[in-house]
């Protein structure tokens, strides 16, 4: 395979979003369902709390395989969610959302040494809030959540070679890391751009309207539609990389009169 120029960065978030724009409530309705599943996961007896991160990259794989439907002509179901969960990817995609987990408990550790935890305490209302606190825990939480963004970089295409590929999760992890860091230009440069692409998107409602309560909707909203964009955009980059991936079986052709 050869290195990638950063300028391919960005014709996967232009690829991403020619898929999104071909069935954008197809694929939010999946996202909703998985948003669903997520928020009942939270009461499974003890690990309810972490159960959403762990399942993470089941979800992931979902969103993901939608994409190929759609990209291939095909609906995007919402039972899709369910893909993640078949054997013989369900156990690999566990662990990886436990290395995930790990990753982020490695970011909220980080924090606490940086702040002495004040950030935790604030936010567990242990402390009432403080801007001037606030203020000094910038840097603390920017380094943690780098160390974590840099950990999901890593590792985004792990899910997708689980599942497409049958790789192990060592396997998996292997390739995802080599390909990554191999073309690193391109992949922080799809970040940058979507990054700025949610800068400018959420500044518009702070500048059309004066209520809060719809500024905070339509950030909402836009958010999640960048996360689905975030998943379209991997799905492009996965498909120059290592190929188009199958479409589900079941799905159903939109060419077909």
């Amino acid at each position: 395979m050869e290195k990638l120029p950063a300028r391919a960065g960005w014709h996967w978030v232009k690829q991403g979003l020619d898929v999104f724009r071909k069935q954008p409530g197809a694929l939010m309705a999946l996202f909703f369902s998985c948003m669903f599943l997520a928020m009942l996961s939270l009461f499974i007896p003890l690990i309810g709390g972490m159960a959403p991160i762990v399942l993470a990259p089941l979800f992931s794989v979902a969103l993901l395989q939608g994409c190929v439907d759609v990209d291939q002509g095909k609906r995007a179901f919402p039972h899709l969610v369910f893909i993640g969960f078949r054997k013989p990817a369900r156990k690999p995609l566990l662990l990886l959302g436990g290395l995930y987990l790990l990753v982020m408990m490695l970011s909220i550790a980080i924090l606490s040494m940086l702040d002495d935890g004040m950030l935790i305490k604030m936010a567990t209302r242990q402390i009432p809030m403080d801007q001037e606190l606030i203020e000094n825990s910038r840097s603390a939480l920017f380094i943690s959540s780098a160390v974590y963004m840099i950990g999901w970089m890593l590792s985004c295409l792990a899910a997708p070679l689980i599942y497409w590929q049958k790789m192990a999760i060592g396997k998996a992890l292997f390739y995802s890391v080599v390909t990554v860091t191999r073309d690193i230009k391109a992949f922080l440069l799809t970040a940058v751009v979507l990054f700025l692409m949610f800068q400018v998107l959420t500044a518009i409602p702070v500048i059309l309207f004066s209520s809060a309560q719809i500024e905070v909707t339509a950030i909402f909203t836009i958010f999640l539609m960048m996360i689905v964009l975030m998943h379209c955009t991997l799905y492009a980059s996965y498909r120059q990389i290592f190929g188009a991936p199958p479409a589900t079986p079941a799905a159903v052709d939109l060419n077909k009169p």
